[in-house]
C-alpha cells in the first residue's frame, strides 16, 4: 500500500499547499510480430529503464500495463531477468500491475465472447509468468477505446476500475469541467473510471512534471498515461529529468488503486464512446475509432470484412484439428496495429503519418492464415478468403505507390 495514509497525505497538503499527487500510469506493449532485434532495443532502451528508476527511487510508484503477448515475447527471448525484476517491483508496493487483451485488439469492435476470452487469455498468461503477485483490480482498455458493452464485460470479469482519456468524459480536450479530484463511478455499469490528462500525457510528462513543480500555482493531482516506450526509446532523457522531480518533497505518487481507496467526492457518471487519439469532431460526427474503423476508408472496410470472416469461420471450427493454430494466427491479424497502419493519418506533431503498407499486410496474411489452417471448412470458403486478402494487398499497394509519386 502507499507510503502515505489517507489522513498523512491531508495533513502534508495542509502543511504544504504546494503538494502535488501524481499518478502515472504506463502501457507497454509490442506486436508479436515484431522483428526480435527491435523488441531487444525497444527493451533496453525503454523497459530496463522504466526498471533502473524505480529501483533507484523507491518512493516511486506507478501503475503499469503488460500486455500478455509482450510478457510471453520477453520470456521467449530470454529476457526473465526483467520480468523478475517487475515482480520484485511489484512485491516491494512501487508497481501495479493491470489486465487488458492479450493481442491489443479494438475491444469495442469486436464480439463479446471474443472480447471475453482476451481478456481472460491476457490473465492466464500474466498470471503464469506473474504468479500470486498478479491480481488485477484496473483494466487498460487497448488505445483506451471505450463502449459500454465492453466495460459490462470487463465489469463481469471481476475488475474495479479503468483508466480513460479525458474526452471520453464530455467530448472535449481540456473543458475544465473534468475534476481529477474526484472519483467518478459509471451509472448502471459499476466500474470506477480515471481519467488521464490528454495534454500533459502527449510530452515527454516528467519534463512537464518539473515545469508545474515550479509554478506558485499547481494542480493537487495530476494523471497522465503514456506508452512505456517513451520513456527511453521515443525520448532519452539525459537530463535525468525523471530521477530529479522524484526528490522534490512536494510531488508523491500513488498507484491507482491506492488512490481510489482514499475517501474522495464521488460521482456517477456516463462517459462517451471514445479512443485515446479521438478528437472532438469525430465524436460530434459519431466516429469514436477512427484510426481503426472509419467508414470513408476502402481498406479498413477491407480488413474487417476479412477479420470478421476469419472470426466466423475459427468459431464455427472449435473442433477441427488445426483450431489452435488458426486462435493463434487470429489473435495476431486483429491486433490494433493492423488496421492503425492502414488509417494514414497525419500526426504532425510527431512528423509522420499512420501509414505503413508493409504492417497491414502482415496483419492482414496473419487473418488469412487462421482461415488457412483450418482443415475442415469448405475449400471454398478458403478462396474467398484469399480473394479478399488479395483485395487488399492490392489496394494498400496500389494506395501507396501512388502516395510515393506524390512525393517525388
Amino acid at each position: 500500500m502507499s507510503d502515505y495514509s489517507e489522513k498523512q497525505l491531508r495533513s502534508i497538503k495542509t502543511k504544504r499547499p504546494d503538494f502535488m499527487l501524481w499518478l502515472n500510469f504506463l502501457h507497454i506493449y509490442q506486436p508479436p510480430t515484431l522483428e526480435k532485434d527491435l523488441l531487444i532495443r525497444i527493451s533496453k532502451e525503454a523497459y530496463f529503464n522504466i526498471v533502473r528508476v524505480l529501483l533507484r527511487n523507491p518512493q516511486y510508484k506507478i501503475t503499469l500495463n503488460v500486455t500478455a503477448c509482450l510478457t510471453e515475447y520477453l520470456n521467449q527471448i530470454g529476457y526473465t531477468k526483467l520480468i523478475d525484476d517487475l515482480k520484485f517491483l511489484v512485491a516491494r508496493g512501487q508497481i501495479e500491475l493491470t489486465g487488458s487483451a492479450a493481442f491489443h485488439p479494438l475491444l469495442p469492435l469486436l464480439p463479446i465472447k471474443e472480447v471475453e476470452r482476451q481478456i481472460q487469455i491476457n490473465y492466464d498468461i500474466n498470471q503464469r509468468y506473474f504468479g500470486k503477485l498478479y491480481q488485477p483490480q484496473g483494466f487498460f482498455l487497448p488505445e483506451m477505446a471505450y463502449g459500454d458493452e465492453t466495460a459490462r464485460a470487463i465489469k463481469r470479469a471481476g475488475f474495479r476500475w479503468i483508466i480513460l482519456d479525458e474526452i471520453s468524459f464530455d467530448g472535449k480536450i481540456n473543458s475544465g469541467c473534468l475534476d481529477y479530484t474526484k472519483k467518478y463511478k459509471l451509472k448502471n455499469i459499476g466500474l470506477n473510471v480515471v481519467f488521464r490528462n490528454r495534454k500533459l500525457s502527449k510530452t515527454f510528462v516528467p519534463e512537464e512534471i518539473e515545469k508545474i513543480l515550479k509554478q506558485e500555482k499547481r494542480p493537487e493531482i495530476v494523471i497522465t498515461a503514456t506508452d512505456g516506450e517513451l520513456y527511453g526509446h521515443k525520448y532519452k532523457d539525459q537530463e535525468n529529468i525523471l530521477d530529479n522531480i522524484l526528490k522534490n518533497e512536494n510531488l508523491t505518487t500513488l498507484t491507482i488503486t491506492e488512490f481510489l481507496a482514499q475517501k474522495r467526492k464521488e460521482e456517477k457518471i456516463n462517459v462517451m464512446p471514445s479512443s485515446w487519439e479521438s478528437t472532438p469532431a469525430e465524436l460530434t460526427h459519431r466516429v469514436p475509432y477512427s484510426l481503426w474503423q472509419h467508414s470513408k476508408n476502402k481498406i479498413h472496410k477491407q480488413l474487417w470484412q476479412l477479420a470478421n470472416f476469419a472470426l466466423q469461420l475459427n468459431y464455427q471450427g472449435k473442433r477441427d484439428p488445426n483450431h489452435f493454430a488458426s486462435r493463434l494466427h487470429l489473435e495476431k491479424g486483429l491486433a490494433s496495429c493492423t488496421f492503425w497502419w492502414a488509417s494514414d493519418k497525419d500526426f504532425k506533431l510527431f512528423n509522420y503519418a499512420a501509414w505503413n503498407p508493409e504492417e497491414v499486410e502482415k496483419g492482414a496474411l496473419e487473418l488469412l492464415r487462421s482461415v488457412r489452417s483450418l482443415s475442415k471448412i469448405n475449400p471454398q470458403k478458403k478462396i474467398m478468403a484469399e480473394k479478399m486478402f488479395l483485395a487488399i494487398h492490392q489496394a494498400i499497394w496500389t494506395k501507396h505507390w501512388g502516395k510515393f509519386r506524390k512525393t517525388k
